[in-house]
């Protein structure tokens, strides 16, 4: 165990030698009810913290891990995982601002009888770099299929687009 925690903080420091790596993560709430009768409102949450390394000034890698939680009515909450490892392509810088295409694979496992996700795609960004190691960036739209199974059946889904409905927020900082 000693060995294991000693490899880590060597890894980290490696790491962080060159402020190469990055932390920070997103958190969203959703929330939506129709005005037809009777309407159920749902709700997810989700909280996901990711890490990431810079290979050069144009490539990156990171992983995203987070939690989820659904409900749907007056059905229990379902709580689930996320497992979102990705490649990040900067394409375009100017002043403060970033430009980039995160492309990568998303898991979501919410249980044996609430389904599970897999989906593969690329989703446009933008980071804006505040002061020195701080940047907050914002994700929205994109290119993907994912396939969805539980055990009411399975469904897959294809789409692309740029919109104000799917953008995502977070604050990310320079390790």
């Amino acid at each position: 165990m000693k060995k294991f925690f000693a490899i880590a903080i060597l890894t980290i420091a490696t790491l962080t030698a060159n402020a190469q790596a990055w932390l920070g993560g997103s958190v969203g709430l959703d929330w939506e009810k129709g005005k037809w009768d009777h309407a159920e409102a749902n709700s997810t949450w989700e909280i996901a913290p990711e890490i990431g390394y810079d290979l050069d000034e144009t490539w990156a890698v990171a992983i995203k891990l987070g939690i989820v939680s659904k409900k749907q009515g007056d059905n229990d909450a379902v709580t689930g995982f996320i497992i979102n490892p990705y490649a990040r392509y900067k394409f375009a810088n100017i002043d403060k601002v970033t430009f980039f295409l995160d492309g990568g694979l998303a898991y979501k496992t919410y249980g044996k009888h609430a389904g599970n996700s897999f989906g593969i795609g690329i989703k446009p960004g933008l980071a804006y770099k505040v002061a020195d190691g701080v940047s907050l960036e914002a994700k929205f739209g994109g290119l993907g299929w994912t396939t969805f199974s539980e055990e009411a059946g399975d469904y897959n889904k294809f789409g692309i687009g740029v919109d104000t409905e799917a953008i995502l927020f977070g604050i990310f900082f320079d390790i």
